[in-house]
């Protein structure tokens, strides 16, 4: 950082990249940054924060004010935007301008658009979740602005198979990272991957928004400042009613989902050490059979309310420390009827959360953060079975249940040298009433040359059964932390737009979470056991998953304007096996053996702009005991797992055009999800007869092939 007036060096300049550890400007005015995917914050003594978003150019022209009107630039020297985090293998980040380039119309959802990164299954299209490295969704934490919360997704709770949408508004977010393996476990609780969401700050400089309308979809945003540049909003909308156009495409199509959201954001600064941030998150939905099932405990609508409310508060205190502060507040509502609309599950769940964060960077090649959380839940529901002939109650069960989770972390990380980082920390979280979980962290990386890197890291990993697996219909008091070993090795290289990661992976779990009795299965002298629709949670596995990951990407960055066409082809292998008492080896239910994933996006000039994805994979196994004995014929198994859905397969396509108006621009689009009409399936709950063991109806087909068209005005 140099100052504009005089032309000298301006040490003691803190710079800081998203939720990171900050890096405070040396002698020479430089700040070496792990790479920065989100926004750039710069603070000085005396000065207001300025905030810069992604790419960033080398060097960035930055004006500081308002007590003090200069232009200074900053020299980040570090891997360019898009990278991930230094010490950390197979990391994969998302920018705001890649989302909108890849985003769906029919369904806008950020997570969706990370469902067409390697080792992620991609099987069901109707739901928003990822599976990571064989491993289900339940154990992919994701995390909101620093809050970790399985309740952020619109869904049908209590029942499989049905849909889900995130509840997230994909013109709010300024980046998404996805860690798939071993890595900092700053909010821990999590045995699988990470998926950290950051939104941005409404802008300073006036008012900007977008409304979209389509025959799927409407959404809209507006952003800008209230009353200064020093206090900030953004607040988007989202409805969805996309059953309308996929049953008259279709109408053998059985379940459809559609939801109604909002979120906004108000960020101030009061002053220049500190600022403020609060945030407000809310929506429904539903998933509607349309009375195509009769039996009573059949679901026909599934309806779900949720809502968050969030608080941050930030200051800066001397040149080297950070502090922060964070509490939350999520509530969600859900009830589930039967075709005689009667209820089948109903029920609320609570989360309270209070962190807080310290970030310290004596040197800039040397940082520490760590926190401390205390995370407060609450389940109260009741569950009905009906009988099947009278439809009268067969039993109702009512639940209650309150759990308190503790933990915190601590985290180093040393540069010494410039093509070294090492990086490691250990983490301790407390289920109150139950058992305490230990486990760490370490990394390294080395840089090769100045292209090429090696990473390697390693890291035990706990996970606290949640509050419905303790206190639910099936729950069981006294379980175990999920545990997992995870180990991870990557060799990277990046020249201008181009990278190319190759990755390596194995993962030990034990101690895994199952309701082994709840289905319907053969035991090796052929007669029916299992089929207790409340059979308890049990710790009754272990598992092993292992697999390699090829990534070829291009980014376009600041720098690069005859750049007219990025993306990314990856291809991800995995294997992923389970022991247990009932099953001596079996694969798991996400165990997706290859996986192939095309996504790129091109400018075909001034106005034009298209996007395709295609994804071909080998599909999971239909989770249970079934096998197939031949001419369409599907019955119960004694093999857990062994029957496989057909290869899965879907080519996306989307084309925008841009007029330019006077106070803004007009967007117009058009797109065609699964635009080769490629019939693919998922499971859904089977009928059986129990005593042929002839199993029917054992999947349905996914969406056929879906066009939409619309427009959107920008401003």
């Amino acid at each position: 950082m140099t100052d504009a007036a005089t032309g000298m060096p301006v040490p003691g300049t803190l710079v800081r990249c998203g939720d990171r550890a900050p890096v405070i400007t040396d002698s020479s005015g430089i700040a070496t940054l792990p790479a920065c995917l989100s926004s750039l914050d710069v603070t000085r003594d005396g000065y207001g924060g300025e905030r810069l978003l992604p790419p960033f150019a080398d060097p960035v022209l930055v004006r500081l004010a308002p007590e003090r009107r200069s232009s200074e630039s900053v020299t980040v020297v570090g891997p360019a935007a898009g990278q991930p985090e230094a010490g950390v293998p197979a990391q994969i980040a998302i920018t705001r301008d890649e989302l909108a380039m890849l985003r769906s119309v029919t369904f806008d959802d950020p997570v969706r658009t990370l469902q067409q990164l390697p080792g992620v299954a991609t099987s069901d299209e109707l739901r928003a979740e990822l599976s990571v490295r064989g491993s289900p969704f339940r154990q992919v934490g994701l995390v909101l602005d620093e809050v970790k919360s399985r309740l952020l997704v619109h869904t049908v709770r209590g029942v499989e198979q049905t849909g889900s949408v995130a509840l997230l508004n994909a013109d709010l977010i300024e980046a998404a990272t996805l860690t798939p393996g071993a890595g900092p476990q700053r909010f821990g609780n999590t045995v699988g991957a990470e998926l950290g969401i950051r939104t941005r700050a409404g802008q300073q400089d006036g008012f900007h928004g977008r409304a979209m309308a389509s025959a799927v979809a409407a959404t809209g945003y507006v952003e800008g400042p209230i009353g200064s540049d020093r206090v900030t909003f953004i607040a988007g909308l989202r409805r969805s009613y996309v059953s309308w156009i996929v049953r008259r495409i279709d109408p053998d199509v059985s379940g459809t989902f559609e939801f109604t959201d909002g979120q906004a954001k108000l960020d101030a600064r009061l002053g220049s050490r500190q600022s403020l941030s609060a945030g407000l998150l809310a929506g429904s939905s539903a998933y509607d059979e349309r009375g195509r099932r009769t039996s009573p405990n059949a679901l026909d609508l599934g309806k779900n309310e949720t809502a968050m409310g969030t608080l941050a508060w930030q200051a800066q205190v001397g040149s080297q420390w950070i502090v922060r502060q964070r509490v939350a507040a999520i509530s969600s509502r859900y009830r589930n009827e039967n075709p005689d609309t009667l209820p089948l599950d109903n029920g609320t769940e609570h989360e309270w959360l209070s962190r807080s964060i310290v970030e310290w960077a004596p040197a800039p090649s040397v940082s520490m953060d760590a926190a401390a959380q205390v995370q407060a839940f609450t389940s109260r529901g009741a569950s009905v079975v009906y009988h099947p002939n009278t439809r009268l109650p067969l039993s109702d069960v009512s639940h209650h249940g309150t759990q308190t989770l503790a933990g915190g972390h601590v985290h180093a990380r040393w540069s010494p040298h410039r093509g070294v980082t090492l990086a490691g920390g250990v983490r301790g979280d407390r289920l109150l009433d139950l058992e305490t979980f230990v486990g760490g962290w370490a990394q390294a990386q080395v840089a090769l040359s100045s292209d090429v890197a090696l990473t390697a890291a390693v890291g035990r990993h706990g996970q606290s059964p949640d509050v419905l697996q303790r206190f639910g219909p099936a729950g069981t008091a006294d379980l175990a932390f999920e545990t997992a070993m995870l180990f991870d090795a990557g060799l990277a290289w990046r020249r201008g737009p181009w990278g190319l990661a190759i990755n390596v992976y194995d993962r030990h779990e034990d101690d895994g979470l199952d309701t082994p009795d709840r289905q319907f299965r053969l035991t090796s002298q052929g007669t029916l056991a299992g089929g207790n629709p409340r059979a308890p949670w049990e710790n009754a596995w272990t598992g092993r998953g292992r697999g390699a990951e090829l990534l070829l990407r291009r980014q376009s960055g600041a720098g690069t304007r005859g750049v007219r066409w990025s993306g990314w082809i990856g291809y991800g292998y995995g294997a992923t096996t389970y022991e247990s008492d009932l099953d001596p080896e079996f694969a798991g239910a996400f165990d997706q053996r290859h996986l192939v994933t095309v996504s790129t996006t091109a400018q075909l000039g001034e106005r034009w702009d298209a996007a395709a994805t295609l994804r071909v994979a080998t599909n999971w196994p239909y989770e249970g005991w079934f096998e197939d004995r031949g001419e369409g014929r599907i019955a119960l198994s004694s093999e857990r797992n062994a029957l496989r859905l057909p290869d899965y397969g879907r080519l996306d396509l989307r084309v925008r055009y841009r007029v330019p108006l006077p106070h803004g621009r007009l967007l117009l689009f058009a797109e065609a999800l699964n635009a080769t009409d490629r019939a693919n399936y998922r499971q859904v709950t089977a009928t059986i007869n129990l005593r042929t063991f002839a199993v029917s109806r054992l999947s349905e087909k996914q969406l056929p092939i879906v066009p939409a068209v619309g427009f959107a005005y920008e401003f």
